[in-house]
């Protein structure tokens, strides 16, 4: 896996968490953008799709478990797919943009889940990166999907880039502690 993957899952994870803030205590009118704080709160959601397709495609590239990497593709061109239609249709106003991020969305949950499960079950020690995908399954749906995501996002992350024995244990223990600290962030 290759740490610059890692990067971008991290930069992805606390730009998720960042958007979805600002649209929990900012209040924007998020579809129908108007003001400064809809248009950032747009963006950072839009940005975190994008970073998280990135991040993705990064990891298909040098995937942790060869079992499923294409799914890795799939999930990444989805998650940019997602957030290119979301910016489009709540930024530009174009309505047929919400066949993208409809598409996108469906498309990035399904990749990350075979992908989850097929990671899972082969027989390496690196198949716990797979728990870090399936966490992140919900991510297309707005809201708590993306809190939970941008938490699997930010764990996943430090696993990829801080890659060592101990390390690697006390995070897969502490991944599904994610489901937990997204809920006390989302409430």
């Amino acid at each position: 896996m290759t740490r610059s993957a890692g990067l971008w899952f991290g930069i992805s994870g606390l730009t998720g968490l960042a958007g979805w803030g600002l649209y929990e205590f900012a209040d924007p009118t998020y579809y129908d953008a108007s003001l400064l704080v809809d248009y950032l709160s747009v963006a950072a959601v839009s940005s975190f799709f994008g970073a998280s397709g990135i991040a993705l495609i990064l990891l298909w590239r040098n995937p942790p478990v060869a079992r499923g990497s294409l799914f890795l593709l799939l999930a990444g061109l989805g998650a940019a797919a997602l957030g290119l239609g979301n910016l489009l249709e709540d930024v530009f106003d174009v309505e047929a943009a919400v066949w993208a991020f409809f598409a996108g969305g469906i498309v990035m949950m399904i990749s990350l889940l075979v992908a989850g499960i097929l990671a899972l079950t082969a027989g390496t020690p690196r198949r716990w990166s797979g728990l870090f995908l399936l966490l992140a399954v919900p991510g297309g749906m707005l809201g708590f999907g993306i809190v939970m995501m941008g938490v699997s996002w930010i764990l996943f992350g430090l696993w990829i880039v801080f890659e060592r024995h101990v390390f690697v244990v006390v995070l897969a223990a502490a991944a599904p502690s994610a489901l937990a600290t997204a809920m006390l962030l989302y409430l």
